[in-house]
């Protein structure tokens, strides 16, 4: 039987579909798409619609899930959009960024050949029995200030097991800005360091009220060197309530594949100290 292994290319997919635009948070063009977009006021809801990919070939298999903004404030709707256009037109600029089923089917399209070119690899193989890729963009969380989308991905290529990354964005209504960690200071000090080390220790503790110790914390940090030595989330934190800020870590990245993605959020008041002048005002106006 063939040896059966995530290849890295594969790995690398899974984290260029996740990972943030090279743009910044302070790349947003106040020019709106001119596509019959609805100006309304910052503070109405968004108005999304759900478009999708779904393609199945023998053992290849694609599902793409998109919920795109339709309806709201230029500046938002336009940010949203570029966010979504900059990941999936990777690939190629043949989709149109305002049209949320051109690149729900450009994004589909494209991992249905390549799920097919692995799905001939395998042919006649007895333990691998599909290949998939699942990716979707999701809302997660709305108030007067921000809005917060989920992009979630899951991948399977042949191997022990597949993989899966995610991520969050938050936008700013006010002006379609990302809140990413160019929003945040003091992050290489001791005190930030601490609440991830704190994060951290919650996530793995299975009893929340008792929190494990250092160094069953450290037995837990595989891929690092020690506990002085945790970096930042590869994904931007992002904001999931008017409580906190969510951290989240992908497989492998500080912990072994079963620890799954060690995740926690760091409370506002905790954080605030850490946010910028910018950060400040948008959150609070």
């Amino acid at each position: 039987m063939k040896k059966l292994f995530i290849t890295i290319m594969g790995l690398l997919v899974v984290l260029s579909c996740g990972q943030k635009p090279n743009s910044s948070s302070d790349d947003v063009s106040d020019e709106p798409i001119d596509d019959g977009t609805e100006e309304v006021e910052a503070t109405k809801p968004l108005e999304l619609k759900t478009y999708t990919f779904s393609d199945t070939l023998g053992m290849a298999h694609v599902d793409i899930s998109i919920e795109f903004p339709v309806k709201g404030e230029k500046k938002l709707v336009n940010a949203i959009r570029r966010y979504l256009s900059d990941v999936i037109l990777q690939e190629s600029d043949e989709a149109d960024q305002a049209d949320g089923k051109s690149l729900a089917d450009h994004h589909g399209k494209f991992h249905m050949e390549r799920m097919k070119e692995l799905a001939a690899q395998y042919e006649g193989d007895d333990y691998v029995t599909e290949v998939f890729y699942d990716w979707s963009f999701i809302k997660h969380y709305e108030d007067d200030h921000v809005v917060t989308f989920l992009t979630l991905t899951s991948l399977y290529e042949g191997g022990i097991h597949g993989i899966g990354y995610q991520e969050g964005v938050t936008f700013f209504k006010k002006n379609g800005q990302r809140f990413d960690y160019n929003m945040l200071k003091g992050t290489d000090s001791d005190k930030f360091m601490g609440l991830l080390r704190e994060g951290l220790r919650q996530f793995f503790s299975p009893n929340k009220k008792e929190l494990i110790d250092d160094t069953n914390l450290a037995e837990e940090l595989v891929s690092i060197g020690g506990l002085d030595e945790i970096p930042l989330p590869n994904a931007d934190p992002y904001i999931t309530s008017e409580k906190g800020i969510h951290f989240i870590y992908q497989p492998y990245e500080v912990s072994y594949y079963a620890a799954g993605k060690p995740e926690f959020d760091i409370p506002m008041k905790d954080i605030r100290p850490f946010l910028t002048k910018k950060a400040k005002s948008l959150l609070e106006d």
